[in-house]
């Protein structure tokens, strides 16, 4: 079976994407899209009174209609999260010929991209996928993981990314940046961050970084 090749979008900063439909699984979409930067156009008769509310305010466009053929236009990425078949199905159809990224809410036999179950602490990401087949265990992992990875992961992530150039310039020579950076991953660095003044972290990262004869 053809297992997909897991990827992040990036750059999404004002390319259109469009979700159709406007319950609760359009919110947490449109959510996700808008923090990715995306100009968003959401195509519904009724949404949730948060989707009404960030329509009114400007921070999407919300045509108050089904979706109809053409709708699609100039769209990079598509989300359909009706529970109506006949729509899904002229959605993906509509989507095939322009060669849009399009995600079927509950039908993966329609997609051609899935959406993983996600986990963001700042700018540490852990997706959880099973191919469409299982979400709701893809749902009980990512409960898992939001309570072993809480938010001080984010800070440490930030941490090391201001470390990395530092380590880069300490270490030209790949093996030995490499087994500094295993020091440092395997170290109790974390605990320090947000717990310990600026200079305990220092002289903790010095010592990490200590080259070893």
């Amino acid at each position: 079976m053809n297992k997909g090749l897991p990827i992040t979008l990036t750059h999404l900063d004002g390319k259109l994407c469009v979700v159709v439909g406007g319950g609760e699984v359009a919110e947490r979409k449109v959510r996700a899209l808008l923090e990715a930067g995306a100009k968003v156009r959401l195509i519904a008769p009724r949404v949730t009174a948060g989707l009404s509310t960030r329509a009114q305010s400007g921070e999407i466009e919300w045509w108050p209609r089904e979706y109809c053929a053409g709708d699609l236009a100039d769209a990079f990425l598509v989300i359909a999260t009706t529970d109506d078949a006949g729509t899904n199905a002229a959605i993906a159809r509509d989507a095939t010929a322009p060669g849009c990224l399009l995600n079927v809410v509950d039908d993966p036999t329609l997609c051609n991209f899935i959406a993983p179950a996600v986990v963001r602490r700042g700018d540490l990401t852990i997706a959880i996928s099973t191919g469409g087949d299982v979400p709701a265990l893809a749902a009980y992992l990512r409960a898992h993981l939001e309570a072993q990875f809480g938010d001080e992961w984010g800070a440490y992530v930030a941490f090391l990314a201001r470390l990395r150039p530092q380590i880069a310039a300490r270490y030209p020579d790949l093996d030995a940046r490499r087994a500094a950076w295993a020091r440092v991953l395997a170290s109790d660095l974390r605990t320090y961050i947000g717990t310990r003044d600026a200079s305990e972290i220092v002289a903790r990262v010095e010592e990490l970084l200590a080259d070893r004869k």
